[in-house]
C-alpha cells in the first residue's frame, strides 16, 4: 500500500468492562498529546484518536519502513503511560484491524452498527469531532483522511435510507428508559441531571418528552447549568448544592466530566440516612464514572452504569435487526468501492516509479536522437517528442492494468515481475 497499511488498535464494550474502558478514556488535550507524540516517536505520520464512553481506538497508517509489530508495541506503551498504567493492563483487552477490516469496522462504528446502543446519534458526532483533533495534531494525512471522509458519507447514507437511526437512541435515553420501567410515570419525579454536556443535553431531552417537570441541572458552572436548563423551564445551579438536592431526588442521572467521583460512598451515606433510606435510582454515564460504585451497595440506593443496560439494548436490537441488516449491505458495498480504490493505492508507487523510469530512458533517446539529426525545429522536435511519449504509454499500458486488477493475492507476485522485466530492482537496492 503507498503510505504503509491502515490499521485500528482499541478497546471497546465488546472487549473491556466499563470499569477498564475509563482507564484509557481520553480528552482532548491528551488526545492531541498522544498522536503527537506517535508522529514524533513512531514516524506515525497519519493518526486519529477515537475515545468515547464505550469505546478508545487510535486509527492509523503504518510507516514505511518500520516493522509493524514494532510500531504496534511503541503506541501500546504510550496509550498505556498517557493513562499512568502498564501495556500489560490493556493489552489483553486489545483488538487490531488492518486495510479493509478497518475499514470496515470504522464504517460499522460511525454508523452506531457497533455501539452499545444501536443506532445511537453521538457517535458520529464524536468520530468526527476525533477527525478534528487529529487535524489540529496535524496527523490528519490524505490517506487516513479519505477513509473518514467516506465513513462520514456512509454514516449519513446509513442514516437517511435505514430506520436505524430513527428516534432518539441513545446512552441518555436507555437511562431514562429504565427509569421509566422502575417508576412507571416518570412526570410525578424529582429528576437530578449531574452534567450539562452535550450528552446531558440529550438525555434532558428524552426527559422532556417524557414529561418529567421537576429537574435540576447541576455543573460546575452555573452558567452552562442554567443555559440548558431554561430550554425546558428547569433550574440550574452549581455542584456546590448537591447534598441538598440528592436528598430530594427521586432519580439522579449523572452525565459529566469531572476528575474523580462527584457522588462517593461517604456522601452518598449521609444522604441516605437524611432520606430515612428512601429509595433512589442513580444512573451514571460518565466515562470514567463519576459515581463511587460502592454507593449501589447502600441500602436503598440503587445505582447503575453504561454496562448495566443489556436487556433493554437487547430488546433495542431485536426491533432493529432488519434495518441493521440493510445498513450491513450497504456496508458491504462500500468495502467492495474502497476494495478497487486501496488495490490502485497499493501499487501507486510502482506504477509510478515504471512511468517515472520509462519516461527518462524516452527522454535520453530522444535527446540522443536529436543531436543525430541536427537541424530540427521546434515543430519537428515537438512531433517526434509525442510519437515517443504515445509508444511508451502504449507499452506501458498492458503492464500496468495487470497491475491495478490484480488481486490481493497475485498482488506481489506481478509487482515483482514488473520491477525485474523493467529494471526496478537495482534502482530500489540503491535507494
Amino acid at each position: 500500500m503507498g503510505n504503509g497499511p491502515l490499521r485500528v488498535m482499541g478497546l471497546s464494550h465488546h472487549t473491556a468492562p466499563v470499569a477498564i474502558r475509563e482507564r484509557f478514556a481520553f480528552d482532548d488535550e491528551a488526545a492531541v498529546r498522544l498522536l503527537r507524540t506517535a508522529s514524533k516517536r513512531f514516524d506515525v505520520r497519519e493518526a486519529v484518536l477515537l475515545s468515547t464512553c464505550n469505546r478508545t481506538e487510535i486509527y492509523y497508517v503504518d510507516p514505511a519502513g518500520r516493522n509493524p509489530e514494532d510500531v504496534r508495541t511503541g503506541l501500546l506503551k504510550e496509550m498505556a503511560a498517557a493513562r499512568g498504567r502498564q501495556p500489560a493492563d490493556l493489552e489483553e483487552y486489545l483488538y487490531v484491524k488492518a486495510d479493509l477490516d478497518m475499514v470496515r469496522h470504522l464504517f460499522r462504528v460511525a454508523s452506531s452498527l457497533d455501539s452499545l446502543v444501536l443506532g445511537e446519534p453521538q457517535i458520529l458526532g464524536q468520530v468526527k469531532s476525533s477527525y478534528r483533533l487529529a487535524s489540529e495534531a496535524g496527523t490528519l494525512g490524505g490517506h487516513i483522511g479519505k477513509v473518514f471522509e467516506r465513513a462520514f458519507k456512509v454514516a449519513k447514507e446509513i442514516r437517511n435510507s435505514t430506520a436505524v437511526g430513527e428516534g432518539e437512541v441513545s446512552m441518555g435515553s436507555v437511562a431514562v428508559d429504565l427509569a421509566g420501567k422502575v417508576f412507571g410515570d416518570l412526570s410525578q419525579c424529582t429528576v437530578l441531571m449531574i452534567g450539562a454536556g452535550k450528552m446531558a443535553e440529550a438525555v434532558a431531552r428524552t426527559l422532556a418528552s417524557a414529561g418529567v417537570q421537576r429537574v435540576v441541572v447541576a455543573n460546575r458552572s452555573e452558567e452552562r447549568a442554567l443555559k440548558v436548563a431554561e430550554k425546558f423551564g428547569w433550574n440550574g445551579t452549581t455542584l456546590d448544592d448537591l447534598p441538598s438536592l440528592l436528598d430530594t431526588s427521586d432519580m439522579v442521572i449523572a452525565s459529566v466530566s469531572f476528575p474523580g467521583y462527584v457522588v462517593d460512598r461517604r456522601l452518598m451515606k449521609a444522604v441516605m440516612a437524611r432520606r430515612r433510606f428512601r429509595p433512589v435510582f442513580v444512573v451514571d454515564i460518565s466515562l470514567p464514572r463519576v459515581v463511587e460504585p460502592e454507593v449501589g451497595r447502600l441500602e436503598g440506593a440503587y445505582l447503575y452504569n453504561i454496562d448495566d443496560f443489556n436487556q433493554i439494548i437487547g430488546e433495542h436490537l431485536c426491533r432493529r435487526a432488519q434495518d441493521a441488516d440493510a445498513a450491513e449491505d450497504l456496508i458491504n458495498r462500500e468495502i467492495a468501492s474502497v476494495q478497487r480504490k486501496l488495490r490502485e493505492l497499493s501499487i501507486q508507487p510502482l506504477i509510478g516509479r515504471l512511468r517515472d523510469r520509462s519516461m527518462e530512458l524516452k527522454d535520453r533517446e530522444m535527446a540522443r536522437a536529436l543531436g543525430a539529426m541536427g537541424d530540427v525545429d521546434e515543430e519537428q522536435r515537438k512531433i517526434l517528442d509525442a510519437m515517443a511519449t504515445s509508444i511508451v504509454n502504449k507499452m506501458l499500458h498492458n503492464p500496468i492494468n495487470a497491475l491495478r486488477q490484480s488481486t490481493q493475492d497475485e498482488r506481489d507476485h506481478v509487482a515483482d515481475a514488473a520491477r525485474e522485466l523493467f529494471g526496478l530492482v537495482e534502482e530500489e537496492k540503491k535507494e
